[in-house]
């Protein structure tokens, strides 16, 4: 994880004798202070009005100013920054995060190694103060990830990029003990999802399939986590073709990763499917030139699977995990699969290949199958699926398909919680007919039309109707290369990894 310069504490008392360089208060759109402000800053108070009435400062969602205060004998805060919340109507969860992402970049920029910070003790529309307290760390967490490894520079010329900020937040006394325990695990939640931010951001030189293996051991070596990994050898014995078909143009063979968490006794267990493709050219199907180097990021779903994994070990769920991911390199050479090729997958079932740019959906049919060896109560996959689900849902919600209407409900219920937003499509019967071959049980696409859903139909056939299935297409949510948002540097952004997390700690324990 590489932000490893960012501290989250928790403060039980808030006076003005604070032992932190500078205090944050919100402001509410339309120059409202927070109410804390009256009771329990009253030395503040006339200094923070007299900015508010003069009307400098308006509260907006973003906005902020720093405030110098007189210190008494060298003690308490030597500053006030007032922080825009937005309309206090209006503020979400998301709202929060952004702010506790904006309030550690202010804070490098200013030098304010300490900031406390009121912002959570007060309840913001239908907000609990531990949600608030909550979102507010992990927005601290995630927005100050860098992914920075490959940039050469010098320390002492770019001072801010080493100053490590500690962000205490402000609770009540009596809930002090029972937060910090949940911060502790919301960090490793937010741990997870920078290693697949990570894993997400390197590129195809330096993350092979074997590569993605070594990572799941090295988390193994720390958490109670039993790693097994298929080389090739071993695919072709377990006639896994296409894991085999997808891997066989690049001088990098594929792997299946299978991780093990079971430590929650007699309580069902959940597979979870990762589709890994450390760099997707389309193969002998080439995509365009353009942006093609972000198809490093078509392994976000191997990422969200392991970065899970770390993170339901390191909070010592009592539950039972197999995470499943099948990783290949998808490039175009004399080796490579070719379109109108015929592949026999490990379920037995015949795929004609009409375009080797739909590979992800061959290496997941063959994950798919194998995990119902292992009996799961459920399973879920996850997989950079289809262009077409970006043209659908654009970067704002991840595709969510199936059978079974109850897990697909306990998944949206739990995206929703965390911020990770799924939407329903339909898998129709008459969808199923796009993907009839001539020549075999199936084509790998369906065309055009309804390209995620044909995508998801083509999976529903590698899963037995008996065991409750999803699959969650993350094509339009795992990376972000538009620098808009606080919590979100250019790149990837872990996502899967809190909805799973959140899914595993109500639904599986």
């Amino acid at each position: 994880m590489t932000n490893e310069h960012m501290i989250v504490e928790l403060y039980a008392e808030v006076v003005e004798s604070w032992p932190c360089d500078a205090v944050a208060i919100g402001v509410y759109d339309g120059g409202q202070p927070q109410k804390i402000v009256e009771t329990s800053c009253k030395e503040w108070s006339k200094d923070i009005d007299e900015v508010l009435a003069s009307g400098w400062f308006k509260g907006k969602e973003g906005e902020f100013m720093v405030l110098p205060l007189n210190r008494t004998a060298g003690v308490g805060p030597s500053g006030v920054l007032l922080m825009g919340l937005g309309k206090e109507s209006s503020i979400t969860l998301q709202t929060l995060e952004n702010t506790g992402a904006r309030l550690v970049k202010i804070a490098r920029d200013h030098g304010i190694a300490r900031l406390g910070c009121l912002i959570p003790l007060n309840r913001h529309n239908g907000i609990s103060r531990g949600a608030s307290v909550r979102h507010l760390a992990q927005g601290a967490w995630l927005g100050s990830y860098r992914f920075d490894r490959f940039k050469s520079k010098n320390r002492e010329e770019n001072p801010d990029e080493a100053v490590a900020v500690t962000l205490e937040l402000a609770v009540p006394s009596q809930k002090k003990e029972q937060l910090h325990k949940k911060l502790a695990r919301w960090q490793a939640i937010c741990d997870g999802q920078c290693l697949a931010r990570d894993l997400g951001n390197l590129p195809g030189n330096l993350l092979t399939p074997e590569g993605m293996a070594e990572q799941a051991r090295k988390i193994a070596e720390s958490f109670p986590i039993q790693v097994t990994v298929w080389d090739e050898k071993i695919l072709k014995n377990n006639r896994m073709n296409g894991i085999l078909a997808v891997g066989q143009g690049s001088m990098h063979p594929p792997r299946l990763i299978i991780m093990e968490y079971r430590q929650g006794g007699d309580r069902p267990l959940l597979a979870v499917v990762g589709k890994a493709i450390t760099f997707d050219s389309g193969g002998i199907s080439l995509k365009p030139g353009a942006k093609m180097e972000e198809m490093k990021f078509d392994m976000a779903g191997g990422a969200a699977v392991l970065g899970f994994m770390q993170a339901i070990a390191s909070m010592q769920l009592e539950v039972n995990v197999v995470g499943l991911v099948p990783s290949a390199e998808n490039l175009p050479s004399g080796t490579a699969q070719r379109p109108g090729d015929v592949i026999e997958t490990a379920s037995g079932q015949w795929v004609e290949v009409i375009n080797t740019d739909a590979e992800g959906r061959l290496i997941l049919a063959d994950a798919l199958h194998h995990a119902q060896t292992y009996k799961p109560d459920m399973i879920v996959d996850l997989a950079t699926l289809t262009g077409a689900c970006v043209v659908a849902l654009g970067q704002e919600a991840s595709g969510l398909m199936g059978y079974d209407k109850k897990l697909l409900r306990r998944l949206a219920r739990a995206g929703k919680r965390v911020g990770e937003l799924l939407w329903p499509l339909p898998l129709l019967a008459g969808y199923q007919d796009l993907l009839k071959s001539p020549v075999a049980d199936m084509k790998n696409v369906g065309g055009r039309d309804a390209g995620a859903i044909t995508g998801g139909c083509f999976l529903s056939r590698f899963v037995e109707k008996s065991i409750p299935w999803a699959h969650i297409d993350i094509a339009g949510t795992a990376w972000d290369m538009s620098g808009k948002k606080p919590v979100q540097p250019k790149g990837a952004t872990g996502v899967g990894v809190r909805l799973l997390c959140r899914f595993a700690e109500k639904e599986l324990q």
